[in-house]
C-alpha cells in the first residue's frame, strides 16, 4: 500500500510539473544540419527540461515556408532562416523580431554537379540551372552573391527544397547543380559520386556577415517574453556544450546518417564556433545591401530603419 501510495504520488508530482513547464513549438529547416541541431541536442541532453522548458520541434524545407511558420502563429521560434528573407518580410510589415544569431558565414553550404558534369566551377554555370532551397533562405542569398562575384549573369537560380530533393534533381538530371549543407555530400564527394564546385567557406563575401538568425512572432514575444528569455539561454550553452562533449558529434552523425569521422569533418572544417555564435549580428550593412540589390527589399534601408527588429536579441553574459 506504501509503495502505492509512492508511486501515485510522484506520478502525481511529475504531472504537475509537466503542466507547470512552459510549452514552446520551434520551427527548425533543414533537419541534421550542425547549426540546426543545437535545439535536438539540447532536448535530448534534458536542458529544456532542466529550465522547466517543455520545447517541441518541427522540420521545414527552410526561407519563406519557415517565415510563414512563424507569421502565421503555427510555431513560437523559427530557426535558422535567412536574414535576406527576414528583412524582406519585416520590411513589408511582418510582425517579426530576432532573438538570435544563428550562422555568420557560409562556411557550411556547398554547390555541387554530377562527376561526369562538364561544369568545373561556378563560373561554367551560365544556361544552367542552379540550385537553392527556398526563397529568402541563406542559401538563396549566398547564392546569389557567389553567382555575382563569379560574374555569372545568365545562371538560372532554381528553387528545389531541401538537401535530398536537391540530390535527386541533380542525379536524375533534372536541374544541373545541387545545393547542400555538410555532411550531406561529403561521403558522396569522397566516394567519386559528385564533384563539389563551389564553398561557402572559400568566400570571403560572408566571413564577417551573420547570414542565417533565429526568429518569432511579436505575439509570441508579448505573451511569453520569460520563456523565450529562458530558451535563448538554454541554446546558448547548448552551443557551447556541443563543441566540448564528444556526444554531440554521435548526435550529429545520428540524425544525418554519416559515419562519425564525417561528422567530425564536417564540424571541424566547416563549423567552428564563432559561425554558431548566437549573440550578434554581423556585417548587417552589407546584408541591407544585399537584400536592396537582389529585390528582397523595395530600397536599401539603413541600421536605423530595422533597428526594431533586433532589439530583443540575446545578450551576452
Amino acid at each position: 500500500m506504501v509503495r502505492r501510495m509512492l508511486v501515485l504520488a510522484a506520478a502525481a508530482l511529475l504531472a504537475t510539473q509537466a503542466a507547470q513547464a512552459d510549452s514552446l513549438k520551434v520551427a527548425i529547416p533543414q533537419k541534421g544540419n550542425w547549426d540546426t541541431g543545437f535545439v535536438d541536442y539540447g532536448i535530448k541532453q534534458g536542458f529544456f527540461k532542466d529550465a522547466g522548458l517543455d520545447v517541441e520541434t518541427v522540420y521545414t524545407q527552410g526561407g519563406s515556408q519557415t517565415i510563414q511558420e512563424a507569421i502565421s502563429g503555427s510555431v513560437d521560434i523559427a530557426m535558422g532562416t535567412g536574414i535576406l528573407g527576414i528583412l524582406g518580410a519585416y520590411s513589408k510589415g511582418a510582425p517579426v523580431r530576432v532573438i538570435s544569431a544563428e550562422m555568420t558565414g557560409a562556411g557550411d553550404l556547398i554547390w555541387y554537379v554530377k562527376a561526369d558534369s562538364p561544369i568545373k566551377t561556378l563560373k561554367d554555370t551560365g544556361g544552367h540551372t542552379v540550385s537553392f532551397s527556398e526563397a529568402g533562405s541563406s542559401s538563396n542569398l549566398v547564392l546569389l552573391a557567389m553567382l555575382q562575384q563569379a560574374g555569372v549573369t545568365n545562371a538560372k537560380p532554381v528553387s528545389v527544397g531541401g538537401i535530398p530533393n536537391a540530390r535527386t534533381q541533380v542525379m536524375s538530371g533534372q536541374i544541373d547543380v545541387g545545393w547542400s549543407g555538410v555532411p550531406f555530400g561529403l561521403t558522396e564527394a569522397k566516394a567519386g559520386e559528385i564533384r563539389i564546385i563551389a564553398r561557402g567557406l572559400d568566400s570571403d563575401i560572408f566571413k564577417n556577415e551573420t547570414v542565417r538568425v533565429n526568429f518569432l512572432n511579436t505575439t509570441v514575444l508579448a505573451e511569453k517574453k520569460a520563456a523565450i528569455d529562458t530558451f535563448n539561454k538554454v541554446y546558448a550553452k547548448t552551443i557551447a556544450w556541443s563543441y566540448s562533449d564528444p556526444k554531440a558529434i554521435d548526435y550529429f552523425a545520428e540524425a544525418t546518417g554519416v559515419s562519425h569521422d564525417v561528422a567530425q569533418q564536417a564540424r571541424d572544417e566547416y563549423l567552428p564556433p564563432p559561425s554558431v555564435q548566437p549573440y550578434e549580428i554581423k556585417g548587417l550593412d552589407l546584408a541591407l545591401q544585399q537584400a536592396a540589390d537582389f529585390k528582397f527589399t523595395a530600397k536599401k534601408l539603413t541600421p536605423e530603419d530595422v533597428a526594431p527588429l533586433f532589439s530583443d536579441m540575446m545578450k551576452k553574459p
